[in-house]
């Protein structure tokens, strides 16, 4: 398990807007706020109880963790409102489907849903991959599917996630 650091704090500009006042809501690397980790633990467990929950196989402080990087695959972003969390994803392998680059844990906390943050999140995660040097980007899925056509993904497969829910895979050319 890595140890997050923060230095070299360095804000990935948004590309959408998420809300009314976009100068609110800014996309940041999860190295720079470690002190989320905990908030963003609890709501990995709530979320997705069958792999993080008590008995699931899925350590989601060790994931979260694992996501201080900069520069290499793992890499956490974060919707960030004065100085507060409102949603997460990662640049990651895909447990599920192998999948590299992919987003990963993409999760806005219910109460900002529906205000464009998920956008902005995998528009920041687009930017990313792309200056990682990546010309593809995957997310599997079971409920992001028409958001993402409408973002021009395009599905490709189907998966089988480890709680046995079926969703669809979808890549993103860059």
């Amino acid at each position: 398990m890595r140890s997050c650091e923060r230095n070299n704090r360095r804000p990935i500009p948004i590309p959408g807007r998420a809300f009314d006042n976009e100068d609110s809501m800014v996309i940041e690397l999860m190295s720079d706020h470690l002190e989320v980790i905990t908030t963003l633990t609890e709501w990995y467990q709530s979320e997705w109880k069958p792999y993080y929950g008590k008995g699931g196989p899925g350590n989601a402080r060790a994931d979260l963790e694992s996501r201080c990087n900069r520069d290499e695959l793992p890499i956490g972003l974060l919707a960030m409102e004065d100085n507060q969390v409102l949603g997460t994803a990662a640049l990651d392998r895909d447990v599920t489907t192998s999948l590299t680059p992919s987003v990963v844990g993409l999760l806005v906390e219910p109460t900002y849903r529906h205000r464009g943050i998920a956008t902005a999140l995998l528009n920041s995660a687009e930017d990313l991959t792309r200056r990682l040097g990546y010309q593809r980007l995957y997310i599997s899925t079971t409920v992001l599917g028409e958001k993402l056509i409408q973002l021009g993904w395009e599905a490709t497969g189907e998966v089988r996630f480890l709680n046995a829910e079926r969703g669809s895979v979808y890549v993103r050319d860059l």
